[in-house]
């Protein structure tokens, strides 16, 4: 079944049984224990980069979090399609803007 805003078919919408459930509990404990690293290294380089990655990777958790959500009927689906929409368009800003950032900072020179 699809969902249908202004006529337009969105994604299908999924069955929700075991195998859905189990790609959410995978991908809701890989996107945590990356999101985890992510912020540990943040914690040690004390960069704009790094914060910028680790941001992105807890927005993909926070997808996760959406998927979850939607799973238990939180979210309706057009609520559940813009929020994963959004953090896709957050997660891609947050990378650019870190290979930006790392790339118009020049070095420091060694005296």
């Amino acid at each position: 079944m699809a969902s249908v805003v202004a006529g337009v078919a969105l994604h299908a919408t999924p069955t929700v049984g075991p195998a859905y459930a189990a790609v959410l509990v995978l991908a809701s404990l890989g996107s945590a224990a990356l999101g985890g690293l992510a912020l540990a290294a943040f914690a040690r380089r004390r960069t704009s980069p790094y914060l910028f990655v680790a941001l992105a990777v807890v927005a993909l958790a926070a997808r996760s979090a959406v998927g979850w959500l939607g799973m238990i009927g939180g979210l309706s689906a057009t609520t559940h399609h813009t929020a994963e929409h959004g953090l896709d368009v957050v997660m891609v800003a947050l990378v650019v803007a870190a290979v930006w950032y790392a790339r118009s900072v020049r070095p420091a020179t060694t005296p």
